[in-house]
């Protein structure tokens, strides 16, 4: 699939006729320049994708009609990572969406802890899905994450007891197991990652969450920045659980 990829809520069937507006019109025709007859590929972000034919360049470039030639459907993302992270400051919040919906998250929890000192804005979660909508397209991944309103760290534990995935706490201590351990342990099965703030977690949040089943997961001895730290986890369990996939 090397014809560019652009971002479509509605697909069609093959043999019918599709119109892209927008900035996704307006990218297709001023960055990629795209011509009438030539072929690009759309991307629902549930999964579906769609190969068409540019047909016509109407409205100055911002609009383009389509010709579905082929429709299907990518299983959904094995294993399931959620990642439930505290926010870093600034830009970094989208270097850390950016390369985390690369690697695969499939859900996104701003972590709201007790030592947080940066909040979602009003803006916020508009400007988060468009970060994850590009990165789709520069991964070519179907599948857009998940982005759910801001939540405690034992809140996570509890819902994600419901859905049996495993929950992993980036906190170091004692009973912490390695990251190789850990993938090692958890095989194929979906995963929630919890990532706390600068400072860390505090002692309450690990013990009341690793009472509600979460488990302590370790770095090493370096103190890492928060998307450091995400990233780093993230990738661990998606590219080595899925290099075992035949």
């Amino acid at each position: 699939m090397a014809e560019p990829l652009f971002y479509s809520e509605r697909l069609a069937d093959p043999g019918a006729t599709l119109t892209l507006t927008g900035d996704e019109a307006r990218h297709a025709v001023a960055s990629r320049r795209l011509q009438v007859g030539e072929t690009l590929w759309l991307f629902d972000g549930r999964g579906g994708l769609a190969r068409a034919t540019l047909l016509h360049i109407t409205a100055r470039g911002h609009a383009l009609d389509l010709r579905i030639e082929e429709r299907r459907a990518e299983p959904p993302p094995k294993p399931a990572i959620h990642l439930a992270c505290a926010l870093p400051k600034g830009d970094r919040q989208g270097t850390l969406l950016d390369m985390a919906t690369q690697l695969g998250i499939t859900e996104f929890t701003p972590l709201a802890c007790e030592r947080s000192v940066v909040r979602p804005g009003a803006n916020s979660a508009e400007r988060w899905w468009r970060i994850c909508l590009e990165a789709c397209k520069q991964s070519r991944r179907p599948y857009l994450p998940i982005l759910h309103a801001p939540a405690t760290p034992q809140e996570i534990v509890v819902q994600e007891a419901s859905r049996t995935n495993t929950v992993w706490i980036a906190h170091p201590s004692a009973a912490a197991v390695t990251v190789s351990c850990a993938v090692e342990q958890n095989a194929s099965a979906d995963v929630t990652i919890l990532v706390g703030p600068e400072g860390g977690f505090t002692e309450g949040e690990v013990e009341r969450t690793t009472g509600a089943g979460a488990q302590p997961i370790a770095l090493g001895s370096a103190i890492l920045r928060i998307e450091t730290a995400a990233v780093a986890l993230v990738a661990a369990f998606s590219l080595a659980t899925r290099s075992r996939t035949p």
